[in-house]
């Protein structure tokens, strides 16, 4: 099998202190794709947005930017198996994630978008209990640094927040319902893997586990990802998403994260009609 593929790797502006833990899922899925008889080349996002490569079959991404996703987007167009496509990650930006987990039924906390300019228009919040804590997050993108989501009790604090975001250029956010209970990691990718991770270390109920993994995927599913990982929020029996993202790092779980992506990058590319030297 002759196959070429592209590895193209996080802007380091979206990849806070993570640059070498993002860095090494996609070396390592690489490998194994070699392993196969590929032939590898890894780029930075820039480096892919204004020279992209030719005659590629498979475009492994984990870029975030406008340019590298308008360039993503074009070479799937062309005929190249990109994981995940361009509208894929966009559909994890804040702006965009909670109507898609909304539209699919997921579990997830009361939230809306705001702007941060003033006059302030609280409108949209009507839907929150205001006299309950709240996280404000930057609504593009995901937290970029700890200053990108914060906290707060009570409409001072709140009031406080967006002029914290306002004040750093930041004009939209998302302001989301807290939830209480255990924090839970989980990744996967498609239907190759699944892991979640309490993070106060104790086991997950089996029937929890299995509920979350079936929202998750079918979360992964709406917003069109093959390859994710998110964060909910346990208790009891009940579970909820907090959030959701493209291609994780999947520190913790590198090893087998790697080879079920290889898996289902191999599994893409043998019935894409459209790759020049398809798999099979």
């Amino acid at each position: 099998m002759n196959f070429r593929v592209v590895g193209v790797y996080r802007e380091p502006e979206f990849s806070p202190g993570k640059i070498a833990a993002d860095a090494a899922i996609i070396d390592q899925v690489l490998a194994h794709l070699r392993g196969e008889g590929a032939s590898t080349e890894t780029m930075t996002a820039a480096r892919f947005s204004a020279d992209p490569p030719n005659n590629v079959d498979l475009v492994i991404a984990m870029c975030q930017g406008p340019q590298a996703l308008s360039r993503l987007a074009s070479m799937n167009e062309a005929g190249a198996v990109t994981i995940n496509s361009a509208l894929a990650i966009r559909n994890c930006y804040r702006d965009l994630l909670a109507a898609g987990l909304m539209r699919a039924g997921i579990p997830i906390p009361e939230g809306a978008l705001l702007r941060t300019s003033l006059p302030l228009d609280l409108k949209p919040l009507r839907v929150l209990d205001l006299a309950a804590p709240v996280y404000v997050k930057r609504g593009n993108l995901h937290a970029l640094g700890p200053d990108d989501v914060r906290c707060v009790d009570g409409l001072e604090q709140l009031e406080e927040a967006l002029a914290h975001f306002a004040r750093r250029g930041i004009d939209l956010v998302y302001v989301q319902q807290e939830v209480v209970g255990a924090v839970v990691k989980f990744y996967g990718v498609y239907d190759e893997y699944f892991c979640a991770i309490p993070e106060d270390g104790q086991p997950l109920n089996d029937v929890v586990e299995l509920n979350l993994e079936r929202a998750a995927r079918a979360a992964a599913g709406a917003l069109g990802l093959e390859i994710w990982g998110g964060d909910a929020i346990v208790k009891g029996q009940s579970y909820t998403i907090i959030d959701f993202n493209d291609w994780p790092s999947f520190e913790r779980v590198r090893t087998p994260a790697s080879a079920a992506i290889a898996r289902r990058c191999l599994r893409l590319l043998g019935r894409h009609p459209l790759a020049r030297n398809a798999v099979v």
